[in-house]
């Protein structure tokens, strides 16, 4: 399969010159027939090449769908309530949420409808059938549509949308090149050459490092993809919440060249972190940090509420999930077994270290009065407040 990929990623160098990281990406990741993300391998998890927190634990889950309540009860209840989510996977998050949902009768199951957005068709098989597997049948799966009201879930799904890498040259007309993938001479080796960013994308491009130029030899990671995807949301989904959880900082941060020289893209594969980004496409993980401050400004441009920034810790921790917690640890139905791997995943998700620094941004949709009750600063949503303690 390997072999496949990176033939056709030459021949299309040989045919139209030096190639973007973005195209490179695209294909290394979401292409039909060799894509890291479109095959039968289970990518995620511990027997994968990573695992994110759904994999690890349900109560992440269990966190959203208590926001999730607490949003469509604040917009007025509406009859209908779309959970979007955008790289799906087999629906760990989706299932822990709709399990809570039952665990509290909650109200808001009478009014649930699912979209999803899953590269994988294997993946979006398994989900159907865990969904299957649900009291009831589980919740009805639309085609991706426009939605009158619901929440748009995007969790570890914006660090893999296509970027492009800048390099630092002050002294060119610009103050920087792009990094293109070309073909070493005399081999078919992939390597790393300089090129002038494209006349359609050098002004966006330099937008994003305004304030914040990069030194000679820098890199930087930007993705447009991101921006675009956030463009289009307000087409999606009229009313409620929109939440973004990945590893990210803010603009500056990803810039300061004292910390960040080499950028943050790596290349994933066995739960092991290389900077070698061209080796085995198909076959590894590609991602980036999130730019914070790109995405929020992107927010405001397509006109969201920005209702808050915190950490995955900061979140679970303010989520009211204490009941929950008590279930699995000393409820009628707990087991060692139960008690433990929620003492370990508390362990991991908390830790700030870990995924407990994830970033968490989320946004508000919808009429004045709508953004106002889900920005309520006296009466955050559930896991917006300020954590006055861990739940470990």
């Amino acid at each position: 399969m390997e072999k496949h990929l990176i033939a056709r990623i030459v021949e299309e160098i040989a045919a139209a010159g030096p190639m973007p990281f973005t195209r490179f990406m695209e294909l290394a990741l979401t292409d039909p027939a060799d894509g890291y993300y479109t095959g039968p391998t289970v990518r995620a998890g511990k027997t994968g090449d990573f695992i994110t927190a759904p994999e690890l634990h349900p109560l992440l889950g269990s966190a959203i769908a208590r926001t999730a309540s607490e949003a469509w009860q604040r917009i007025g209840t509406p009859t209908s309530f779309t959970w979007i989510e955008f790289g799906a996977g087999a629906g760990a998050l989706l299932c822990a949420a709709v399990e809570q949902w039952h665990r509290d009768h909650a109200p808001i199951l009478s009014a649930l409808n699912v979209m999803i957005v899953e590269a994988n068709p294997y993946r979006r098989e398994e989900l159907q059938t865990r969904l299957r597997a649900l009291p009831g049948g589980g919740p009805q799966v639309l085609p991706l549509q426009p939605a009158q009201a619901g929440i748009v879930i995007a969790n570890e799904f914006l660090d893999a949308l296509p970027f492009h890498i800048l390099v630092g040259r002050p002294t060119s007309k610009r103050g920087f090149m792009e990094r293109c993938v070309s073909v070493a001479p005399n081999t078919a080796d992939l390597c790393w050459v300089e090129c002038e960013p494209k006349h359609s994308t050098v002004d966006r491009l330099r937008e994003h490092l305004a304030g914040h130029p990069l030194v000679e030899g820098q890199l930087a990671e930007v993705s447009l993809a991101t921006t675009a995807w956030v463009a289009a949301l307000p087409s999606l989904l009229s009313s409620g919440l929109v939440l973004v959880l990945d590893y990210g900082r803010v603009g500056s941060e990803l810039r300061d060249p004292a910390t960040r020289m080499a950028g943050t893209a790596l290349a994933y594969q066995g739960h092991r972190a290389s900077t070698n980004l061209l080796a085995e496409p198909g076959e590894r993980d590609l991602t980036a940090h999130v730019d914070l401050t790109a995405l929020r400004g992107a927010a405001a441009a397509a006109g969201l509420t920005h209702i808050a920034a915190t950490t995955q810790a900061g979140y679970l921790a303010s989520a009211g999930l204490d009941d929950e917690v008590a279930r699995l640890r000393t409820g009628p139905e707990a087991t060692l077994e139960s008690a433990l791997a929620v003492r370990g995943a508390l362990a991991h998700l908390m830790d700030p270290r870990r995924m407990g620094g994830f970033a968490i941004e989320a946004f508000a949709l919808g009429s004045t009065e709508q953004r106002a009750r889900l920005a309520d600063e006296g009466n955050p949503l559930p896991g917006m407040a300020a954590p006055i303690r861990r739940l470990v």
